[in-house]
Protein backbone atom coordinates (compact mmCIF):
# COMPACT_ATOMS: atom_id res chain seq x y z
CA UNK A 1 0.00 0.00 0.00
CA UNK A 2 2.82 2.49 0.30
CA UNK A 3 4.50 1.64 -2.65
CA UNK A 4 1.98 2.26 -4.81
CA UNK A 5 0.94 5.66 -2.76
CA UNK A 6 4.87 6.68 -3.09
CA UNK A 7 3.96 5.75 -6.90
CA UNK A 8 0.97 7.76 -6.93
CA UNK A 9 2.71 11.03 -5.64
CA UNK A 10 6.00 10.62 -8.08
CA UNK A 11 3.76 10.29 -10.71
CA UNK A 12 1.83 13.51 -10.09
CA UNK A 13 4.82 15.20 -9.65
CA UNK A 14 6.51 13.64 -12.98
CA UNK A 15 3.33 15.08 -14.50
CA UNK A 16 3.49 18.30 -13.17
CA UNK A 17 7.19 18.98 -14.11
CA UNK A 18 6.39 17.77 -17.36
CA UNK A 19 3.42 20.13 -17.42
CA UNK A 20 5.80 22.65 -16.39
CA UNK A 21 8.61 22.51 -18.70
CA UNK A 22 6.24 22.55 -21.85
CA UNK A 23 4.72 25.24 -20.57
CA UNK A 24 7.72 26.99 -19.76
CA UNK A 25 8.91 25.64 -23.56
CA UNK A 26 6.13 26.89 -25.29
CA UNK A 27 6.31 30.98 -23.44
CA UNK A 28 9.90 30.83 -24.68
CA UNK A 29 8.85 30.37 -28.46
CA UNK A 30 6.46 32.85 -28.39
CA UNK A 31 9.03 35.80 -26.67
CA UNK A 32 11.24 34.67 -29.74
CA UNK A 33 8.84 34.80 -32.08
CA UNK A 34 7.92 38.29 -30.61
CA UNK A 35 11.44 39.63 -31.17
CA UNK A 36 12.12 37.82 -34.46
CA UNK A 37 9.17 39.86 -35.23
CA UNK A 38 10.22 42.90 -34.29
CA UNK A 39 13.61 42.04 -35.41
CA UNK A 40 12.39 41.39 -38.89
CA UNK A 41 10.72 44.85 -39.12
CA UNK A 42 14.19 46.72 -39.14
CA UNK A 43 16.18 44.28 -41.48
CA UNK A 44 18.27 45.46 -44.28
CA UNK A 45 16.83 41.99 -45.89
CA UNK A 46 13.02 43.96 -46.12
CA UNK A 47 13.08 45.63 -49.52
CA UNK A 48 11.08 48.30 -48.19
CA UNK A 49 14.44 49.65 -45.98
CA UNK A 50 16.84 50.92 -48.02
CA UNK A 51 19.84 50.47 -45.56
CA UNK A 52 22.48 51.38 -48.91
CA UNK A 53 21.33 54.41 -50.19
CA UNK A 54 24.59 56.20 -49.59
CA UNK A 55 28.11 56.36 -50.11
CA UNK A 56 30.21 56.37 -46.86
CA UNK A 57 33.27 55.96 -49.22
CA UNK A 58 34.32 59.64 -48.94
CA UNK A 59 32.45 62.79 -48.09
CA UNK A 60 32.47 64.02 -52.03
CA UNK A 61 30.38 60.28 -52.97
CA UNK A 62 28.58 60.78 -49.76
CA UNK A 63 27.06 64.02 -50.89
CA UNK A 64 26.45 62.79 -54.57
CA UNK A 65 25.07 59.47 -53.17
CA UNK A 66 22.67 61.79 -51.20
CA UNK A 67 21.85 64.46 -53.62
CA UNK A 68 21.10 61.75 -56.31
CA UNK A 69 18.42 59.28 -53.64
CA UNK A 70 16.94 62.84 -53.20
CA UNK A 71 16.16 63.75 -56.55
CA UNK A 72 15.13 60.20 -57.23
CA UNK A 73 12.28 61.41 -54.73
CA UNK A 74 11.86 64.22 -56.48
CA UNK A 75 13.26 66.59 -53.31
CA UNK A 76 15.61 69.08 -53.56
CA UNK A 77 18.62 69.25 -51.06
CA UNK A 78 18.28 72.38 -48.69
CA UNK A 79 20.64 74.81 -48.38
CA UNK A 80 23.38 74.22 -45.76
CA UNK A 81 22.39 70.47 -45.50
CA UNK A 82 25.55 69.21 -46.81
CA UNK A 83 27.65 72.34 -46.71
CA UNK A 84 28.76 71.82 -42.67
CA UNK A 85 28.85 67.64 -42.24
CA UNK A 86 31.60 66.24 -40.18
CA UNK A 87 34.56 64.71 -41.78
CA UNK A 88 36.33 63.44 -38.40
CA UNK A 89 35.61 62.45 -35.65
CA UNK A 90 36.37 59.71 -33.36
CA UNK A 91 33.33 57.46 -31.99
CA UNK A 92 32.21 54.76 -30.00
CA UNK A 93 28.63 53.71 -30.66
CA UNK A 94 27.49 50.47 -28.64
CA UNK A 95 23.65 50.64 -29.92
CA UNK A 96 21.17 51.53 -32.17
CA UNK A 97 19.77 54.11 -29.54
CA UNK A 98 23.48 56.16 -29.23
CA UNK A 99 23.36 56.23 -33.36
CA UNK A 100 20.15 57.47 -33.19
CA UNK A 101 21.07 60.47 -30.37
CA UNK A 102 24.21 61.34 -32.00
CA UNK A 103 22.11 62.60 -35.07
CA UNK A 104 19.56 64.11 -32.75
CA UNK A 105 21.87 65.75 -31.17
CA UNK A 106 24.62 67.27 -34.07
CA UNK A 107 22.83 65.96 -37.39
CA UNK A 108 26.09 66.82 -39.05
CA UNK A 109 27.58 63.64 -37.96
CA UNK A 110 25.75 61.62 -40.71
CA UNK A 111 28.38 61.06 -42.49
CA UNK A 112 31.00 59.96 -39.80
CA UNK A 113 28.55 57.76 -38.02
CA UNK A 114 27.76 55.84 -41.85
CA UNK A 115 31.78 55.58 -42.17
CA UNK A 116 32.03 54.37 -38.53
CA UNK A 117 29.24 51.36 -38.82
CA UNK A 118 31.12 51.06 -42.16
CA UNK A 119 34.40 50.30 -40.61
CA UNK A 120 33.10 49.03 -37.66
CA UNK A 121 30.96 46.18 -38.56
CA UNK A 122 28.18 47.36 -37.27
CA UNK A 123 24.74 46.51 -37.81
CA UNK A 124 23.56 48.34 -40.72
CA UNK A 125 20.24 48.87 -39.52
CA UNK A 126 21.86 51.37 -37.19
CA UNK A 127 22.53 53.90 -39.95
CA UNK A 128 19.47 53.81 -41.92
CA UNK A 129 17.59 54.76 -38.95
CA UNK A 130 20.17 57.94 -38.71
CA UNK A 131 19.86 58.38 -41.58
CA UNK A 132 15.73 58.80 -41.12
CA UNK A 133 16.58 60.69 -38.00
CA UNK A 134 18.95 62.80 -40.66
CA UNK A 135 16.29 63.14 -42.84
CA UNK A 136 13.71 64.67 -40.33
CA UNK A 137 16.41 67.29 -38.74
CA UNK A 138 15.51 69.65 -41.81
CA UNK A 139 12.61 68.10 -43.57
CA UNK A 140 9.62 69.65 -41.48
CA UNK A 141 6.99 68.29 -43.65
CA UNK A 142 4.57 66.73 -41.23
CA UNK A 143 3.91 62.78 -42.17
Amino acid sequence: MRVSLLFLLLSKIKHQLVFTFIALLLSSCSVTTESSALTEKLSCDIPEIECYRFNYSSLENFKKSYILHLSKWGKQVPENVLSNLTEDKRLFIWSLEEAKELILKDPNDIYVLGKYIDNEKKPREWIFVAEQVFFRSWNTLLR
